[in-house]
Protein backbone atom coordinates (compact mmCIF):
# COMPACT_ATOMS: atom_id res chain seq x y z
CA UNK A 1 0.00 0.00 0.00
CA UNK A 2 1.05 3.69 -0.14
CA UNK A 3 2.46 4.25 2.78
CA UNK A 4 5.14 1.39 2.77
CA UNK A 5 8.41 1.58 0.59
CA UNK A 6 8.05 -2.19 -0.10
CA UNK A 7 5.71 -4.09 -1.11
CA UNK A 8 2.77 -4.74 1.88
CA UNK A 9 -0.09 -6.94 1.80
CA UNK A 10 -3.07 -4.60 2.39
CA UNK A 11 -6.93 -3.61 0.79
CA UNK A 12 -8.33 -0.09 0.53
CA UNK A 13 -11.80 0.04 1.32
CA UNK A 14 -13.94 2.41 -0.02
CA UNK A 15 -17.44 3.19 1.75
CA UNK A 16 -19.97 5.85 0.82
CA UNK A 17 -22.32 6.72 4.23
CA UNK A 18 -25.77 8.16 3.78
CA UNK A 19 -26.28 11.70 5.57
CA UNK A 20 -28.98 11.41 6.62
CA UNK A 21 -29.34 7.98 8.48
CA UNK A 22 -25.44 8.04 9.45
CA UNK A 23 -25.42 4.24 7.89
CA UNK A 24 -23.06 2.42 5.40
CA UNK A 25 -24.68 2.10 1.80
CA UNK A 26 -22.27 1.17 -0.11
CA UNK A 27 -18.60 -0.75 0.03
CA UNK A 28 -16.49 -2.08 -1.94
CA UNK A 29 -12.63 -3.87 -1.16
CA UNK A 30 -9.89 -3.09 -3.97
CA UNK A 31 -6.54 -3.65 -3.70
CA UNK A 32 -5.43 -0.09 -5.77
CA UNK A 33 -3.00 1.95 -3.89
CA UNK A 34 -4.92 4.75 -3.77
CA UNK A 35 -8.17 6.38 -3.89
CA UNK A 36 -7.83 8.25 -7.13
CA UNK A 37 -10.42 7.03 -9.82
CA UNK A 38 -12.62 5.45 -7.38
CA UNK A 39 -15.40 8.19 -6.55
CA UNK A 40 -17.50 7.70 -9.54
CA UNK A 41 -18.12 3.81 -9.05
CA UNK A 42 -18.29 4.08 -5.21
CA UNK A 43 -20.88 7.10 -5.29
CA UNK A 44 -22.95 5.76 -8.77
CA UNK A 45 -23.79 2.53 -6.37
CA UNK A 46 -24.45 4.55 -3.42
CA UNK A 47 -26.45 6.55 -5.62
CA UNK A 48 -28.40 3.46 -7.02
CA UNK A 49 -29.04 1.82 -4.31
CA UNK A 50 -31.04 4.87 -2.44
CA UNK A 51 -33.07 4.96 -5.29
CA UNK A 52 -31.81 8.90 -5.96
CA UNK A 53 -32.38 10.48 -9.71
CA UNK A 54 -29.13 13.25 -8.28
CA UNK A 55 -26.77 12.98 -5.34
CA UNK A 56 -23.58 15.10 -3.59
CA UNK A 57 -21.37 13.38 -2.89
CA UNK A 58 -18.13 14.71 -0.37
CA UNK A 59 -14.77 13.21 -0.23
CA UNK A 60 -10.96 13.83 1.01
CA UNK A 61 -8.29 15.32 -1.43
CA UNK A 62 -7.44 12.04 -1.95
CA UNK A 63 -9.84 11.30 -4.56
CA UNK A 64 -9.21 14.55 -6.39
CA UNK A 65 -8.69 13.16 -10.11
CA UNK A 66 -9.84 15.60 -13.02
CA UNK A 67 -11.54 12.54 -14.81
CA UNK A 68 -13.40 11.20 -12.08
CA UNK A 69 -14.67 14.87 -11.27
CA UNK A 70 -16.02 15.22 -14.56
CA UNK A 71 -17.44 11.31 -14.69
CA UNK A 72 -19.46 12.49 -11.67
CA UNK A 73 -20.85 15.47 -12.79
CA UNK A 74 -22.54 13.32 -15.94
CA UNK A 75 -23.59 10.50 -13.66
CA UNK A 76 -25.65 13.11 -11.96
CA UNK A 77 -23.56 13.30 -9.00
CA UNK A 78 -22.19 16.88 -7.94
CA UNK A 79 -18.79 15.98 -6.15
CA UNK A 80 -17.09 17.98 -3.09
CA UNK A 81 -13.40 17.43 -3.12
CA UNK A 82 -11.08 19.76 -1.41
CA UNK A 83 -7.79 20.22 -4.15
CA UNK A 84 -4.44 19.40 -2.19
CA UNK A 85 -1.71 22.05 -3.55
CA UNK A 86 0.98 19.88 -4.89
CA UNK A 87 3.76 20.48 -7.30
CA UNK A 88 7.55 22.61 -6.30
CA UNK A 89 5.52 25.92 -5.72
CA UNK A 90 3.74 24.44 -2.81
CA UNK A 91 6.60 22.67 -1.42
CA UNK A 92 8.90 25.68 -1.64
CA UNK A 93 6.12 28.43 -0.27
CA UNK A 94 6.20 30.24 -3.59
CA UNK A 95 2.89 31.73 -4.63
CA UNK A 96 0.62 28.73 -5.49
CA UNK A 97 -1.47 28.43 -8.99
CA UNK A 98 -4.44 29.71 -7.09
CA UNK A 99 -2.89 33.00 -6.51
CA UNK A 100 -2.95 33.54 -10.22
CA UNK A 101 -5.48 34.75 -12.14
CA UNK A 102 -7.68 33.06 -15.14
CA UNK A 103 -9.57 35.57 -17.79
CA UNK A 104 -10.85 33.57 -19.62
CA UNK A 105 -12.20 35.85 -22.57
CA UNK A 106 -8.42 36.76 -23.14
CA UNK A 107 -6.79 33.35 -22.41
CA UNK A 108 -3.97 34.73 -19.80
CA UNK A 109 -3.21 34.32 -16.46
CA UNK A 110 -2.51 37.19 -14.12
CA UNK A 111 -0.10 36.55 -11.70
CA UNK A 112 0.52 38.38 -7.90
CA UNK A 113 2.69 41.47 -9.68
CA UNK A 114 0.03 41.99 -11.91
CA UNK A 115 1.78 40.51 -14.73
CA UNK A 116 0.22 38.58 -17.61
CA UNK A 117 1.01 35.46 -18.37
CA UNK A 118 0.46 34.11 -22.04
CA UNK A 119 -0.36 30.57 -23.79
CA UNK A 120 3.46 29.35 -24.96
CA UNK A 121 2.61 25.96 -26.03
CA UNK A 122 0.83 22.75 -25.24
CA UNK A 123 1.54 18.94 -24.26
CA UNK A 124 -0.40 16.07 -22.61
CA UNK A 125 -0.53 14.52 -19.72
CA UNK A 126 -2.10 11.50 -19.91
CA UNK A 127 -4.69 11.70 -22.09
CA UNK A 128 -5.34 15.14 -21.36
CA UNK A 129 -4.42 18.16 -23.30
CA UNK A 130 -2.14 20.90 -20.94
CA UNK A 131 -1.65 24.42 -22.03
CA UNK A 132 1.79 26.08 -20.72
CA UNK A 133 1.80 29.90 -19.89
CA UNK A 134 4.27 32.22 -19.20
CA UNK A 135 6.10 35.82 -19.64
CA UNK A 136 9.66 35.75 -19.80
CA UNK A 137 10.42 39.28 -20.37
CA UNK A 138 8.17 39.97 -17.11
CA UNK A 139 10.05 37.53 -14.72
CA UNK A 140 13.59 38.62 -15.63
CA UNK A 141 12.27 42.08 -14.15
CA UNK A 142 9.98 40.96 -11.54
CA UNK A 143 10.65 42.06 -7.55
CA UNK A 144 8.76 39.08 -6.52
CA UNK A 145 10.33 36.70 -8.69
CA UNK A 146 12.41 35.05 -5.10
CA UNK A 147 8.50 34.63 -3.91
CA UNK A 148 7.45 33.06 -7.42
CA UNK A 149 10.16 30.83 -8.44
CA UNK A 150 13.90 29.93 -8.33
CA UNK A 151 14.19 29.18 -12.21
CA UNK A 152 14.81 32.16 -14.48
CA UNK A 153 10.78 32.31 -15.17
CA UNK A 154 7.23 30.85 -13.88
CA UNK A 155 5.14 28.87 -16.06
CA UNK A 156 1.52 28.06 -15.30
CA UNK A 157 -0.24 24.67 -16.90
CA UNK A 158 -3.82 24.77 -17.37
CA UNK A 159 -5.63 21.41 -18.63
CA UNK A 160 -8.02 21.61 -21.26
CA UNK A 161 -10.81 20.38 -18.92
CA UNK A 162 -9.36 22.37 -16.09
CA UNK A 163 -12.92 24.40 -15.67
CA UNK A 164 -13.92 21.05 -13.55
CA UNK A 165 -11.46 22.21 -11.16
CA UNK A 166 -12.99 25.90 -11.37
CA UNK A 167 -16.83 24.62 -11.09
CA UNK A 168 -15.55 22.52 -7.82
CA UNK A 169 -13.61 25.47 -6.20
CA UNK A 170 -16.79 27.23 -6.82
CA UNK A 171 -19.13 24.88 -5.07
CA UNK A 172 -16.74 24.66 -2.04
CA UNK A 173 -16.52 28.65 -1.84
CA UNK A 174 -20.80 28.43 -1.82
CA UNK A 175 -20.63 25.41 1.09
CA UNK A 176 -17.71 26.00 2.98
CA UNK A 177 -19.43 24.12 5.70
CA UNK A 178 -19.14 20.81 3.74
CA UNK A 179 -16.30 19.48 4.02
CA UNK A 180 -16.25 19.64 8.31
CA UNK A 181 -19.95 17.58 8.05
CA UNK A 182 -18.24 14.71 6.27
CA UNK A 183 -16.32 14.50 8.74
CA UNK A 184 -18.94 13.81 11.06
CA UNK A 185 -21.04 11.76 8.45
CA UNK A 186 -18.28 9.13 7.66
CA UNK A 187 -17.09 8.35 10.63
CA UNK A 188 -19.77 7.96 12.55
CA UNK A 189 -20.56 4.03 11.78
CA UNK A 190 -17.19 3.56 12.42
CA UNK A 191 -17.74 4.60 15.96
CA UNK A 192 -20.48 2.80 16.39
CA UNK A 193 -19.14 -0.47 15.76
CA UNK A 194 -16.14 0.33 17.66
CA UNK A 195 -18.16 1.19 20.35
CA UNK A 196 -20.28 -2.08 19.89
CA UNK A 197 -16.88 -3.90 19.53
CA UNK A 198 -15.41 -2.47 22.69
CA UNK A 199 -12.48 -1.63 20.47
CA UNK A 200 -10.35 1.25 20.25
CA UNK A 201 -9.64 0.98 17.01
CA UNK A 202 -10.99 -0.45 14.02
Amino acid sequence: MAAYTKVGVGYNIQVAVDAKNKMIVEQAVSNQVGDAGLLTQTADEARMLLDAGKIDVVADGGYFKIEDIEACEKAGITPYLPKGQRGQAADKGFFRKDEFHYDADKDVYVCPAGETLVLKHSGRHRDIKVFIYMNVAACAACQLRSQCTNKKRRTISRFENEIVFERMAARLRERPEIMRRRREIVQHPFGSIKQWMNQGAF
